[in-house]
Protein backbone atom coordinates (compact mmCIF):
# COMPACT_ATOMS: atom_id res chain seq x y z
CA UNK A 1 0.00 0.00 0.00
CA UNK A 2 3.08 2.47 0.66
CA UNK A 3 3.16 2.49 -3.27
CA UNK A 4 0.01 4.39 -3.27
CA UNK A 5 0.26 6.15 -0.72
CA UNK A 6 3.32 7.82 -2.02
CA UNK A 7 1.25 8.43 -5.66
CA UNK A 8 -1.08 10.66 -3.65
CA UNK A 9 1.69 13.37 -3.03
CA UNK A 10 3.24 12.95 -6.56
CA UNK A 11 2.73 16.30 -7.57
CA UNK A 12 4.33 17.80 -4.39
CA UNK A 13 7.24 15.60 -5.20
CA UNK A 14 7.52 16.17 -8.71
CA UNK A 15 7.66 19.93 -7.77
CA UNK A 16 10.37 19.76 -6.09
CA UNK A 17 12.47 17.81 -8.44
CA UNK A 18 11.44 20.36 -11.30
CA UNK A 19 12.74 23.13 -8.72
CA UNK A 20 15.79 21.67 -8.22
CA UNK A 21 16.65 20.21 -11.87
CA UNK A 22 14.63 22.72 -13.91
CA UNK A 23 16.67 21.31 -17.44
CA UNK A 24 16.32 17.82 -16.33
CA UNK A 25 15.50 15.82 -19.74
CA UNK A 26 12.45 14.33 -17.78
CA UNK A 27 11.18 17.59 -17.16
CA UNK A 28 8.51 17.92 -19.69
CA UNK A 29 7.45 14.40 -18.31
CA UNK A 30 7.34 15.58 -14.79
CA UNK A 31 5.36 18.70 -16.08
CA UNK A 32 2.22 16.45 -18.05
CA UNK A 33 2.31 14.37 -14.16
CA UNK A 34 2.20 17.77 -12.09
CA UNK A 35 -1.17 18.06 -15.07
CA UNK A 36 -2.39 14.36 -14.25
CA UNK A 37 -5.68 14.68 -12.51
CA UNK A 38 -6.74 11.03 -12.26
CA UNK A 39 -4.29 8.07 -11.37
CA UNK A 40 -6.50 5.15 -12.31
CA UNK A 41 -6.01 1.71 -10.61
CA UNK A 42 -5.60 -1.93 -12.21
CA UNK A 43 -6.87 -5.21 -9.93
CA UNK A 44 -7.11 -5.75 -6.42
CA UNK A 45 -10.49 -7.19 -4.10
CA UNK A 46 -12.76 -5.43 -2.95
CA UNK A 47 -11.81 -3.05 0.09
CA UNK A 48 -12.15 -4.78 3.29
CA UNK A 49 -12.87 -3.33 6.83
CA UNK A 50 -14.56 -2.32 10.24
CA UNK A 51 -17.73 -1.52 9.91
CA UNK A 52 -17.58 2.66 10.73
CA UNK A 53 -20.76 4.68 12.10
CA UNK A 54 -22.78 7.15 9.87
CA UNK A 55 -23.87 10.41 11.04
CA UNK A 56 -27.15 9.01 9.76
CA UNK A 57 -26.94 6.72 12.91
CA UNK A 58 -26.48 3.22 10.39
CA UNK A 59 -23.39 1.18 10.83
CA UNK A 60 -21.48 1.62 7.38
CA UNK A 61 -19.58 -1.77 6.47
CA UNK A 62 -18.26 -3.07 2.88
CA UNK A 63 -21.29 -3.97 1.82
CA UNK A 64 -22.69 0.12 1.44
CA UNK A 65 -19.77 0.15 -0.91
CA UNK A 66 -21.11 -2.40 -3.57
CA UNK A 67 -23.52 -1.78 -6.46
CA UNK A 68 -22.66 1.78 -7.34
CA UNK A 69 -19.00 3.99 -7.82
CA UNK A 70 -18.55 5.80 -4.81
CA UNK A 71 -16.19 8.62 -4.33
CA UNK A 72 -14.07 8.87 -0.26
CA UNK A 73 -12.45 11.88 0.98
CA UNK A 74 -10.92 12.05 4.21
CA UNK A 75 -10.73 15.17 6.35
CA UNK A 76 -12.47 17.01 9.35
CA UNK A 77 -15.13 19.11 10.38
CA UNK A 78 -12.98 21.59 11.99
CA UNK A 79 -10.89 21.94 8.81
CA UNK A 80 -10.25 25.45 7.49
CA UNK A 81 -10.09 25.52 4.07
CA UNK A 82 -9.31 22.06 2.25
CA UNK A 83 -12.42 20.04 3.39
CA UNK A 84 -15.32 22.72 3.02
CA UNK A 85 -13.76 23.25 -0.63
CA UNK A 86 -14.01 20.10 -1.47
CA UNK A 87 -17.40 18.92 0.15
CA UNK A 88 -18.24 22.29 -2.10
CA UNK A 89 -17.09 20.28 -5.09
CA UNK A 90 -18.57 17.15 -4.16
CA UNK A 91 -21.97 18.66 -3.66
CA UNK A 92 -21.77 20.36 -6.90
CA UNK A 93 -20.35 17.00 -8.65
CA UNK A 94 -23.82 15.18 -6.53
CA UNK A 95 -25.88 18.13 -8.64
CA UNK A 96 -24.22 17.53 -11.90
CA UNK A 97 -24.57 13.77 -12.26
CA UNK A 98 -28.31 13.74 -10.23
CA UNK A 99 -29.63 10.43 -10.74
CA UNK A 100 -26.37 8.60 -12.02
CA UNK A 101 -24.29 10.57 -8.82
CA UNK A 102 -21.62 8.53 -7.02
CA UNK A 103 -22.35 7.72 -3.61
CA UNK A 104 -19.93 10.61 -1.91
CA UNK A 105 -18.22 9.74 1.32
CA UNK A 106 -16.83 11.62 3.83
CA UNK A 107 -14.16 9.88 6.64
CA UNK A 108 -13.19 11.90 9.75
CA UNK A 109 -9.75 11.80 10.62
CA UNK A 110 -10.74 13.41 13.72
CA UNK A 111 -12.98 10.79 15.82
CA UNK A 112 -12.14 12.13 19.34
CA UNK A 113 -14.12 15.35 18.05
CA UNK A 114 -16.14 14.15 14.63
CA UNK A 115 -19.05 12.14 16.65
CA UNK A 116 -22.06 11.03 14.44
CA UNK A 117 -23.89 14.22 15.82
CA UNK A 118 -21.28 16.56 14.77
CA UNK A 119 -20.63 15.40 11.25
CA UNK A 120 -24.39 15.16 10.49
CA UNK A 121 -24.81 19.01 11.56
CA UNK A 122 -21.79 19.75 9.60
CA UNK A 123 -22.59 17.91 6.67
CA UNK A 124 -25.91 19.59 6.40
CA UNK A 125 -24.24 22.71 5.11
CA UNK A 126 -23.51 20.98 1.92
CA UNK A 127 -25.37 18.23 0.27
CA UNK A 128 -27.76 15.65 2.26
CA UNK A 129 -26.50 12.68 0.21
CA UNK A 130 -23.11 13.09 1.52
CA UNK A 131 -22.32 10.12 3.79
CA UNK A 132 -20.22 11.36 6.95
CA UNK A 133 -18.27 8.69 8.28
CA UNK A 134 -16.44 7.86 12.08
CA UNK A 135 -15.60 4.94 13.91
CA UNK A 136 -13.06 4.23 16.30
CA UNK A 137 -9.13 5.52 15.38
CA UNK A 138 -7.67 1.87 14.54
CA UNK A 139 -11.21 1.33 12.02
CA UNK A 140 -10.72 4.35 10.43
CA UNK A 141 -6.52 4.03 9.87
CA UNK A 142 -7.13 0.55 8.64
CA UNK A 143 -9.42 1.77 6.04
CA UNK A 144 -7.81 4.80 5.35
CA UNK A 145 -4.45 2.36 4.59
CA UNK A 146 -7.01 0.58 2.35
CA UNK A 147 -7.36 2.98 0.12
CA UNK A 148 -3.79 4.54 0.44
CA UNK A 149 -4.88 7.39 2.16
CA UNK A 150 -3.01 9.24 5.40
CA UNK A 151 -3.36 11.69 8.04
CA UNK A 152 -1.03 12.90 10.90
CA UNK A 153 -1.45 15.84 13.65
CA UNK A 154 0.16 19.07 12.46
CA UNK A 155 2.78 21.38 14.10
CA UNK A 156 -0.29 23.61 14.48
CA UNK A 157 -2.23 21.96 16.10
CA UNK A 158 -4.74 20.89 13.12
CA UNK A 159 -4.26 17.83 11.21
CA UNK A 160 -2.52 16.85 7.82
CA UNK A 161 -4.62 14.43 6.04
CA UNK A 162 -4.88 13.63 2.04
CA UNK A 163 -6.65 15.62 0.03
CA UNK A 164 -7.28 13.06 -3.03
CA UNK A 165 -10.79 11.70 -3.81
CA UNK A 166 -10.83 7.84 -3.61
CA UNK A 167 -13.13 6.27 -6.01
CA UNK A 168 -14.28 2.87 -6.04
CA UNK A 169 -16.29 0.90 -8.54
CA UNK A 170 -19.97 -0.85 -7.95
CA UNK A 171 -17.39 -3.70 -6.73
CA UNK A 172 -16.68 -1.75 -3.84
CA UNK A 173 -12.54 -2.13 -4.87
CA UNK A 174 -10.40 0.82 -5.48
CA UNK A 175 -10.45 2.30 -9.26
CA UNK A 176 -8.52 5.59 -9.13
CA UNK A 177 -7.58 7.95 -7.12
CA UNK A 178 -8.53 11.88 -8.02
CA UNK A 179 -5.40 14.15 -7.61
CA UNK A 180 -5.83 17.92 -6.71
CA UNK A 181 -9.35 17.86 -7.27
CA UNK A 182 -10.43 21.46 -7.73
CA UNK A 183 -13.04 21.52 -10.60
CA UNK A 184 -16.26 19.72 -10.82
CA UNK A 185 -16.41 19.06 -14.12
CA UNK A 186 -12.77 17.56 -14.31
CA UNK A 187 -14.09 15.35 -11.73
CA UNK A 188 -17.35 14.20 -13.51
CA UNK A 189 -14.99 13.56 -16.79
CA UNK A 190 -12.34 11.34 -14.65
CA UNK A 191 -14.73 9.53 -12.93
CA UNK A 192 -16.45 8.74 -16.50
CA UNK A 193 -13.03 7.64 -17.68
CA UNK A 194 -13.34 4.89 -14.86
CA UNK A 195 -16.44 3.94 -16.06
CA UNK A 196 -15.31 3.48 -19.41
CA UNK A 197 -11.18 2.18 -18.58
CA UNK A 198 -10.94 0.84 -22.59
CA UNK A 199 -10.84 4.86 -22.95
CA UNK A 200 -7.11 4.84 -23.24
CA UNK A 201 -5.81 6.33 -19.80
CA UNK A 202 -3.10 4.27 -18.28
CA UNK A 203 -3.62 1.99 -15.26
CA UNK A 204 -1.46 1.84 -12.18
CA UNK A 205 -1.35 -1.73 -10.83
CA UNK A 206 -2.30 -2.22 -7.09
CA UNK A 207 0.10 -2.71 -4.82
CA UNK A 208 -0.15 -6.05 -2.29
Amino acid sequence: MASLLVMTCVGTLLTIALVRHPHHPGHHHGLDALAQTLLPVDGGEPVAFAALAGADGARFGPGRLKGRWSLVFFGFTSCPDVCPTTLQLLSEVARREAAGAPQLVFVTVDPQRDTPAQLKSYLAHFDERIVGLTGSRDALDRFAAALGAASAPSGSGGIDHSTSLFALDPHGRLAGIMLRPADPARIVADLNTLRTPSGGATHVSRAH
